[in-house]
């Protein structure tokens, strides 16, 4: 076992080391940042009516309004490969070269501060993101007062230094970017493929499995009192519920969540229409992976939940059984025409999970069913033609330059109109571009 400590080392040298590397890591990124703006810069018009004329060739490649007024139009195809590069999402790498466009056109003081070494990357992001909505006039009056101190400030300074000063310039605007900067970060993300393990009284080790989800929200303050009512109430009626009577409050809160979830869906809300809760029984040909652990993979969450529980589950009042069909993942289904059976479409989402493309999230439920060869060309709608591809990566595979080849179910190997590759599974993306040195490689 390798030693923790060398010979040489001490503790001011442990701690000039981590100094020279976070100076080195904050540079990195002051220099990602000024790459994007030139990127951007390659790839960019200065109208809509250019954009116009551009769009008539391009089949499908859009000019986008990353940035503010004023700024300049960035390719979509171009954005598409920047994310890639960068290890982000599409959606990532547009806010980061919108940001980028922002602060090169827009906030030039703040600017200059990136360019000579005195800001850190994050924080002229965040500037760039407070004025993105602002007029072009209240922009540039907004940049001379906050950039030559931007290096200096903290990030609650600094937001409210760009707050009242927009304000103090055209109130009326900066009350509507306030209130549409309300709107937009409201967001409930809820996390349905996760597992546990757990060991409990009198439970085998490895063999006690928690299914759960995780929510995460930010609400209007008035949704949030009247959720917490509700929650609360429900909560204290659990205690003399079957199963929840030596319960903690935090147990009985959370599955408060369900019963209100379970009134919508069985249509208990007065006028609102709702469905029984469904569980979705999808039986694997091939169970060898989880034979004898007395686990079974639920297909809509794609987690682990054992078989007890399943079996709570769909005893529960108000409770659908849904069996599928099933469906052997290993099999080569092949259709006659163009459009992809039911069958090839469920077996595609149970392998894949995602959109194929490089770091993109979108779910294979909501994606196109790509043929890699194309079917004009001979290429049969088959099992291991089939690909989900969200509209937006499909366009860019069939219009803008990427190319992609199977490895096996499910793992691709992707090449950019650059020459950048990726190998994307049901894992996660790795880039494994040439000019990697070592290269990354998959985890197992």
């Amino acid at each position: 076992m390798e030693a923790l400590l060398g010979p040489d080392d001490t503790a001011s040298g442990l701690l000039a080391a981590v100094r020279t590397s976070r100076v080195v890591a904050e540079q990195a990124d002051r220099d990602v940042l000024i790459a994007a703006a030139r990127f951007a810069a390659l790839h960019s018009v200065d109208s809509v009516e250019e954009s116009a004329r551009l769009d008539e060739g391009t089949f499908g490649d859009r000019m986008l309004p990353l940035a503010g007024q004023g700024a300049p139009l960035v390719s979509e195809a171009a954005a598409v490969e920047f994310a890639a590069v960068w290890g982000r999402s599409t959606q990532a790498g547009k806010r980061f070269l919108g940001d980028a466009v922002e602060l090169r056109y827009r906030l030039k003081h703040v600017w200059a501060r990136i360019l000579d070494g005195s800001l850190l990357a994050w924080r002229a992001r965040r500037i760039a993101d407070l004025t993105r909505n602002l007029d072009a006039e209240v922009v540039a009056w907004v940049d001379k007062q906050v950039g030559p101190h931007a290096h200096k400030m903290g990030p609650v300074q600094l937001e409210r230094a760009v707050t009242q000063a927009a304000a103090l310039f055209e109130p009326d605007v900066a009350a509507a970017v306030a209130e549409s900067d309300a709107v937009e970060h409201r967001s409930v993300t809820i996390t349905t493929n996760q597992t546990t393990p757990f060991v409990g009284a009198g439970a085998e080790q490895g063999q006690a499995v928690l299914a759960l989800g995780y929510v995460d929200g930010v609400l209007d303050a008035a949704d949030v009192l009247d959720l917490e009512q509700a929650v609360a109430a429900i909560a204290h009626g659990l205690l003399d519920q079957d199963g929840y009577t030596d319960a903690s409050l935090d147990v009985r809160r959370a599955a408060a969540l369900g019963v209100l979830a379970r009134a919508y869906n069985s249509g208990s809300f007065d006028g609102v229409p709702g469905a029984a809760r469904v569980v979705e029984l999808v039986i694997h040909t091939d169970t060898r992976e989880l034979a004898g652990t007395g686990l079974v993979r639920l297909g809509n969450t794609r987690g682990l939940v054992s078989i007890e529980r399943l079996e709570q589950w769909a005893t529960t009042p108000g409770t659908v059984v849904k069996p599928i069909v099933v469906v052997d993942l290993a099999a080569d289904v092949e259709a006659a025409g163009y459009v992809p059976t039911t069958r090839q479409r469920r077996q595609a989402e149970l392998i894949h999970q995602k959109c194929s493309f490089p770091y993109c999230q979108a779910r294979a439920e909501r994606c196109d069913l790509d043929h890699r060869a194309a079917y004009a060309d001979g290429g049969p709608t088959s099992s291991q033609n089939l690909t989900p591809l969200c509209r937006r990566h499909h366009r860019m595979k069939t219009h803008h330059g990427w190319r992609y080849h199977r490895i096996r179910a499910g793992t691709y190997r992707w090449r950019s109109p650059h020459g950048y590759e990726y190998v994307v599974s049901p894992v996660g993306t790795i880039d494994v571009s040439d000019d990697l040195d070592p290269p990354l490689t998959l985890a197992a």
